[in-house]
């Protein structure tokens, strides 16, 4: 548990320098999140420019929502990053915030003043007429995150953007409101390996197959660590694959600074 904490305190520390840190001033902004950051500039840059075609005046922010800080020393670490965030958004003018990951969702309607919207129902609206059915017949089995219980609307674009694609979906028996975690919940897999991994096994039973699709990069991630084949809707979406690393979180910063 010790170097799980020194590993979350670390990754606060960098995620709150000025190193990671942009965010451009204006009403509407889309927040990816550090893990669909760490998948790299080119992924992170072609949503973005795709969100502007429906949502033409909107920002850019790489930050972070804090949420590791949530699970340490009872939670005491996060109530700065609270007030860093909450400071950022005012100074900046921001109202609504655009995201992708689930866990940033969830720690940001329930700690900010902004409205929160999920950007996959955005997408869902917008993907480019070119990139139907360019799985056709591809099967996936389709792991529901399990932040999104609250937020059926993730669930229910996911799925759309899937069928859009052409993929056939595979269903696990847990789904939806009724999914069960990948073992990295509120840094379990961090502070507590063991227990994490068992979590990880009870839900590795349901896959209807060796082939997961998700909309959630730390579920990729488990699932790839653990001999799956594991995709991001996004990588499916752009036709790419990606490792997340810090290098690749610190280029799209770079990236949404020019």
């Amino acid at each position: 548990m010790v170097k799980g904490k020194i590993s979350i305190k670390t990754h606060q520390l960098l995620s709150f320098s000025s190193l990671f840190i942009e965010l451009s001033p204006g009403e509407n902004v889309f927040w990816p999140g550090c893990a669909i950051l760490s998948m790299g500039e080119e992924i992170v840059m072609k949503t973005y420019e795709l969100l502007k075609t429906q949502i033409p005046d909107l920002k850019l922010s790489t930050m972070c929502c804090g949420k590791p800080s949530l699970h340490i020393d009872g939670g005491k670490p996060y109530e700065k990053r609270k007030q860093f965030l909450n400071k950022a958004f005012e100074k900046n003018g921001v109202k609504k915030i655009y995201t992708l990951c689930p866990n940033c969702q969830n720690t940001l309607v329930e700690n900010s003043n902004c409205e929160i919207i999920s950007a996959w129902t955005v997408l869902d609206e917008i993907i480019p007429k070119n990139k139907y059915n360019i799985y056709k017949g591809r099967k996936l089995s389709l792991h529901d995150p399990c932040p999104i219980r609250g937020y059926l609307e993730n669930a229910v674009a996911a799925r759309n953007i899937l069928n859009k694609l052409g993929v056939d979906i595979l269903e696990f028996p847990n789904n939806r409101d009724r999914t069960i975690c990948c073992g990295k919940k509120d840094m379990i897999m961090t502070l507590y390996p063991e227990k994490g991994q068992k979590l990880f096994e009870i839900r590795a039973k349901q896959a209807p197959s060796k082939e997961i699709v998700t909309y959630c990069s730390s579920c990729v991630d488990t699932f790839r660590k653990n001999s799956f084949e594991a995709y991001h809707i996004l990588e499916l979406l752009w036709e790419t694959k990606a490792n997340g690393s810090w290098k690749n979180r610190y280029n799209s910063v770079r990236k949404s600074k020019r």
